[in-house]
């Protein structure tokens, strides 16, 4: 009898067939001992698209909206075709006496492993199992884990969650972004929870943009007596600040005329306590890495999904848990024991008193969710780089402070009375640090400052009247740690108070696993962009947000109140509540489109749409059918007559380079680069022919790609420039370099165009230069940042991969260690260094382009 495990990736197999002994390796799985092992690289399946319901949802049009498909159904993603179609056949060896299910553990683990055998068309639940843990998947865990196997329908509940949250997304974001990009002219993509966080981003710009300071003074006196000095700071209630700036000025005039001595009214002092900081979640670990390195929450997500995935030295990052449940007690003990030695300054304050089931802020099963927190699981492996360590230290030094004592202080309150007004004092004393020695804390200054041992009566005579004027200040523009605090605890945009307490750290908008890319779709499509830390609403943000809000149904997008409300439906699923949820969600999300779209077809624009950075609108060449201007567009090179030529051309990007001379002589190329249905790379030149009264582009392999001959076709115009922001760097002359050993790795094609890259005297450019072959005008200079590049950073840049931290000199002559990448701006491809640690760039971009 024969057993299949799928896993959600390659190298999660690969952990199994360690674990297994099972060594033999077929295309696209593990065999041995009765045992099938074989992955799924994410997701293999998607959603249909509209056009594979019914050819007449191929156009954007209005009149084909709303578009709601039932049944939803769902089709092989092409790219990941092959591998499909090798868990299909091995669905059905003979023999099969059941599958385990061994995605990651969590809905989208379920969504992914569930698809594919319903594509597959397994549908015998009786020989379904899952696997699952949070743990590292080290051979022990795999093989103890098996032993614990449960049914499959233990998870359907997870499985309906998943499927709604798709089925729900694609109602809204398909039939949204099909309307408003048909009304506005331009891509204008929206979704059930990306809305609602650019919401958040445009709230705040305009906040910061409408902002106007007001002036105050804050009134403070310096005392003294036998016993020492303080600083009182005016106070009448609540209220510290004065914005009557006359008054406050005759204030400040009594008071320093007043010579009688002042009295101190009462002297309090309370001693407490602060219990350790919980354990990680994921959001929690992104909002500080972000504080203190400066990491996107994305980088932080991938960084720990690599030490937990490859290094095994970290639990499973996608937790929204921050507790251990009961039966993790023995695990805490080891690793505990396991961990101090390599820590020491960690673990020697380490109350084992606390590691004990009585400790409920660590082990709690009521608060523990599909996984437990985020834990470190052994030490750092040597091999691990900068950012793994950085993102390692955080979770262990979270680990160990958990199992430290409370941190006891001391509070003192004083208030001074002089002329008839209070001014009041107050300090923090550290009595016993506990936890903070393994998590420090930034001090705050009340904690720096001294107040003497006052009691009440005593005297204050004053010294100085000081009066600050200051002014308010705007809120402070999002991070990625603050717009994740957000999305987390969106409590304080629910009105009810059973709302409030329903989404106080238990309900946020959108998943842990999610949250950093939602930041990232925000970007990509230009609603929000990111400078340093900040994160900002774009112009084009700005108009979708405030657009909607003067709706009558479709203003729900925008409420953060809202999508939570749709996420707390579907946590309800995914808890397996039987309350309704599954069968009143999908029929609301459904009526809500139906209602939007209605609204959206008819709705009167305000205003001048901005434009997309991409759609330029630049004329690159004349329409061959009617002769008029041929415009770049979003997705392709378009004319008002209907003739159009795509972008991207057999997986190849066409510039606009390509497409004038395309339009000019009828022939452009050959190029490299192309891709064929089989994934193989060839090279061809494009044609555009007319066929049966229409232009076309076709292929033309006849002509090969010539190799470039400095003699017949002149000097590389890159070979002699220098860099364009040369004068930036360090100044050192170019060295010789001695061409590659035919044994080394060939150089990437071209970033930019799919070309060969050659060599030339100054830099590495492309073959493609000449004006008949596209005019691509990429190149990388030898020397940047004042240092030589070696093959090995050739290779990472035109991989579009950043190169290996390196040593470099700054115009002042201080060293810095960073890494180089290879980006993609608007203005061009530039070759750029890595902000430090605060976000500054000690470097700037040096322009990959000549001519």
């Amino acid at each position: 009898m024969t057993t299949l495990i799928l896993t959600e990736k390659p190298s999660v197999a690969v952990d199994f067939s360690k674990a297994l002994g099972v060594r033999t390796k077929r295309e696209g799985y593990f065999e041995g001992n009765d045992t099938l092992i074989c992955w799924a690289v994410g997701h293999l399946v998607e959603l249909f698209a509209p056009e594979d319901y019914s050819p007449s949802f191929k156009k954007w049009s209005l009149d084909t909206l709303p578009i709601l498909p039932e049944p939803f159904k769902y089709k092989p993603i092409k790219k990941s075709g092959k591998q499909l179609s090798v868990i299909k056949k091995l669905l059905k060896t003979p023999g099969l006496s059941r599958v385990i299910i061994a995605t990651d553990a969590g809905r989208e683990g379920e969504v992914i492993a569930r698809t594919i055998l319903l594509q597959a068309g397994f549908t015998d639940k009786g020989r379904i199992m899952r696997f699952w843990t949070s743990q590292a998947l080290t051979p022990a865990v795999v093989r103890s884990t098996l032993n614990r196997l449960k049914p499959i329908t233990d998870y359907d509940r997870l499985w309906r969650a998943g499927y709604y949250r798709q089925v729900a997304d694609w109602m809204v974001g398909m039939n949204g972004t099909r309307a408003l990009t048909v009304r506005l002219g331009d891509l204008y993509s929206v979704g059930r929870v990306q809305t609602a966080v650019l919401a958040l981003l445009v709230q705040r710009r305009r906040e910061r943009e409408n902002f106007k300071p007001e002036p105050y003074l804050l009134i403070k006196i310096h005392f003294k007596n036998e016993k020492g000095t303080w600083i009182g700071t005016w106070f009448k209630g609540k209220e510290t600040r004065l914005f009557d700036l006359e008054a406050a000025g005759r204030l400040v005039e009594r008071l320093t005329a007043d010579t009688l001595p002042g009295e101190v009214l009462s002297a309090e002092k309370e001693k407490k306590s602060e219990p350790p900081p919980f354990l990680f979640s994921l959001t929690d670990l992104q909002q500080e890495a972000n504080k203190r390195f400066g990491f996107p929450a994305k980088k932080t997500l991938n960084v720990a999904q690599g030490l937990y995935q490859d290094k095994k030295c970290l639990s499973y990052p996608r937790t929204d848990s921050r507790v251990l449940g009961t039966q993790n007690l023995d695990m805490v003990k080891k690793l505990v024991e396991k961990l101090a030695p390599t820590a020491p300054a960690l673990f020697e304050g380490v109350d084992h008193g606390r590691i004990s089931l009585s400790n409920k802020r660590v082990f709690n099963d009521a608060k523990l969710t599909d996984h437990h927190a985020l834990i470190p699981l052994k030490n750092l492996p040597a091999s691990a780089s900068a950012d793994e360590a950085k993102i390692f230290e955080l979770v262990l030094r979270r680990f160990a402070a958990a199992f430290h004592p409370n941190c006891h202080y001391e509070n003192t309150k004083i208030v001074t009375g002089f002329s008839k007004e209070t001014f009041q004092t107050t300090g923090k004393i550290i009595l016993s640090p506990g936890w903070r020695k393994a998590w420090p804390v930034k001090a705050k200054k009340e904690e720096e400052a001294h107040i003497p041992p006052l009691a009440k009566g005593d005297p204050a005579h004053k010294q100085k009247v000081a009066a600050e004027k200051k002014e308010t200040t705007p809120p402070p523009a999002y991070t990625d740690a603050l717009i994740l605090k957000e999305m987390t605890n969106p409590g304080r945009y629910v009105s009810e108070k059973a709302m409030k307490d329903l989404f106080r750290g238990e309900i946020g908008i959108g998943t842990q696993s999610t949250r950093a890319q939602i930041l990232e779709i925000l970007i990509m499509r230009e609603y929000a962009k990111r400078e340093g830390k900040t994160l900002t609403a774009t112009d084009k943000g700005c108009y979708l947000v405030e657009m909607l809000q003067k709706t009558a149904v479709s203003r729900v997008l925008t409420s953060p109140e809202e999508t939570a409300r749709w996420e707390m439906s579907l946590n309800r699923i995914a808890l397996g509540d039987n309350d309704g949820s599954n069968e009143n969600f999908l029929a609301a999300i459904k009526g809500f489109v139906e209602k939007s779209m209605e609204e959206l077809k008819t709705l009167a624009m305000e205003g001048q749409a901005p434009a997309s950075r991409k759609k330029t609108g630049e004329v690159v060449g004349r329409c061959p059918a009617c002769g008029g201007e041929v415009i770049e567009a979003y997705k392709n090179y378009t004319c008002s007559c209907g003739f159009t030529i795509w972008k991207k051309m057999a997986g190849k990007n066409l510039t606009p380079n390509m497409v004038g001379h395309l339009l000019r002589t009828k022939k452009s190329g050959p190029y490299n680069g192309f891709l064929s249905k089989k994934k193989k790379r060839f090279s061809a030149a494009i044609l555009l022919v007319k066929k049966e009264g229409t232009w076309q582009t076709t292929f033309d392999f006849d002509t090969k790609p010539k190799k470039t001959d400095k003699k017949s076709e002149g000097p590389v115009p890159w070979a002699s420039e220098r860099p364009a922001c040369e004068s930036n760097q360090a100044r050192q002359p170019a060295p010789k370099t001695s061409k590659p050993d035919a044994s080394q790795k060939p150089l990437p094609p071209c970033p930019a165009c799919g070309g060969t890259i050659i060599e030339g005297k100054r830099g590495f450019g492309c073959a493609n230069w000449p004006a008949d072959k596209g005019g691509c005008r990429f190149v990388i200079w030898k020397t940047l940042f004042g240092r030589e590049l070696t093959r090995t950073q050739l290779i990472s840049l035109l991989s579009l991969k950043p190169t290996r931290p390196c040593r470099l000199t700054r115009p002042d002559g201080q060293p810095v260690k960073t890494r180089i990448r290879l980006t993609n701006t608007p203005k061009g491809w530039v070759a750029m260094t890595d902000p430090d640690e605060l976000g500054q760039h000690h470097f700037q971009v040096v322009a990959c382009s000549h001519g």
